[in-house]
């Protein structure tokens, strides 16, 4: 069996697969790595939910159409759109609702530590006594753990593939969207991370998965709880995750000192140290400028790559041919003092941008002295260059990774 059918192989789609552009020389090399990921995910015996069936559960009395904020999580009904990648609050939708366009996105500084998103779907009063529709093992609901959700629809001509997130105890959420429980926390974190990542995100592309559901879940590559980027992972992921006191259990349970000598291995300008960071969560946990998280989330695209034996030139190769509109989006944004983001894409645009911001910052950049920066903005502006980013990222992690290796640890 080649290293391509073994990658496909009760992954993907065949018949999807082989519709997809050749692959570079780097490329066959990170898929050789994949393939040969012995770990996967079904060797944690993950509980796996698909929540609620909208149809079905509609016509059983278990949820109902009902827009507005819930009473607390046990109450509220996730669906896809109200989370991003490592982002389980990233919008909510509008009153009224008419189409599948009518989200906002949130504003990750204003959110307060008691946040909850509105919703379009509500439990039904039978259905909060009892939870008879929801999943449980020996009396113990799977809503009652943090879990690692993700949309299982799995589209190829967005930015990004795999949106998944973790969830607090408390939500359910329809079958759209998937959630999975592991043994222990460390681990369902630890998998969030790699979900989080481009070289997993680049498997269901390459593999031709239109959707990720049980059985494709757990051929996933999987992490090791003792590997020596363990910790670095944690931090990144629980930083980007961890938007509010619902996760302050989590925070305190996976808290480990070497954080705080934890640093960013991308080198980005004018971000608060990636360790300040303190065992009890508050509102400084969470990383809450759209600077920092993007810059989060470069680092761990490079540390999984280490991770998984993909080398700086295989991650770049994935990057530029296979997510173009990624690559085209980063080509025209910027971040300013205050680490928000303006782009030239209307798609990208940062939070509260308008068209005409982004025309006079390229005015500014052109003649700083001459043209002001745009209303609400500040210099100086940093450009976005995920290639450079990663590639120092990269090194950083193979240098820890190397250490760990010349202090005796084996895979």
């Amino acid at each position: 069996m080649t290293v391509w059918q073994r990658l496909v192989a009760g992954t993907g789609d065949p018949e999807q697969a082989s519709l997809l552009q050749p692959v570079t020389l780097y490329e066959e090399k990170a898929i050789e790595a994949l393939a040969n990921v012995k770990r996967r995910l079904a060797e944690d015996d993950p509980w796996i939910s698909s929540g609620y069936h909208e149809s079905g559960a509609k016509r059983d009395g278990l949820i109902r159409w009902q827009q507005g904020t819930p009473e607390s999580l046990e109450h509220l009904v996730i669906q896809g759109p109200h989370f991003g990648i490592a982002t389980p609050f990233a919008k909510q939708p509008r009153v009224p609702y008419r189409s599948n366009n009518d989200w906002n996105q949130l504003d990750l500084r204003e959110l307060s530590s008691q946040f909850l998103p509105g919703a379009n779907y509500a439990l039904t009063g039978e259905e909060i006594l009892s939870r008879g529709g929801q999943d449980h093992r020996n009396g113990v609901r799977h809503v009652d753990f943090y879990r690692l959700t993700w949309r299982s629809m799995i589209a190829f001509n967005t930015e990004r593939s795999l949106f998944a997130a973790l969830l607090p105890p408390g939500p359910s959420h329809v079958h759209a969207v998937h959630s999975l429980v592991l043994s222990t926390s460390r681990l369902t974190v630890l998998n969030a991370g790699f979900w989080a990542s481009l070289p997993i995100d680049y498997l269901l592309r390459i593999t031709g998965r239109s959707h990720l559901q049980v059985a494709e879940a757990k051929a996933m590559p999987a992490p090791a709880e003792d590997h020596p980027l363990a910790e670095s992972l944690l931090l990144r992921v629980l930083r980007l995750n961890c938007l509010t006191e619902a996760y302050a259990d989590l925070w305190q349970e996976l808290f480990d000192g070497s954080w705080i000598e934890d640093a960013w291995a991308s080198q980005p300008a004018g971000l608060e140290a990636l360790g300040r960071v303190e065992q009890h969560w508050s509102s400084s946990t969470p990383l809450r400028t759209e600077q920092e998280r993007r810059a989060a989330l470069v680092e761990i695209d490079a540390l999984v790559s280490v991770w998984l034996g993909i080398d700086i030139d295989e991650l770049l190769a994935i990057y530029r041919s296979r997510f173009p509109i990624l690559l085209d989006r980063e080509a025209g944004m910027y971040f300013d003092s205050a680490g928000r983001r303006l782009a030239a894409d209307p798609y990208a645009f940062g939070i509260g941008q308008q068209k005409e911001h982004f025309v006079r910052l390229d005015a500014h950049l052109d003649d700083p002295v001459g043209v002001a920066a745009p209303e609400g903005y500040s210099a100086p502006f940093v450009k976005a260059d995920r290639p450079k980013e990663m590639r120092q990222a990269h090194a950083v992690f193979s240098a820890r990774l190397q250490a760990a290796k010349d202090r005796g640890w084996r895979p």
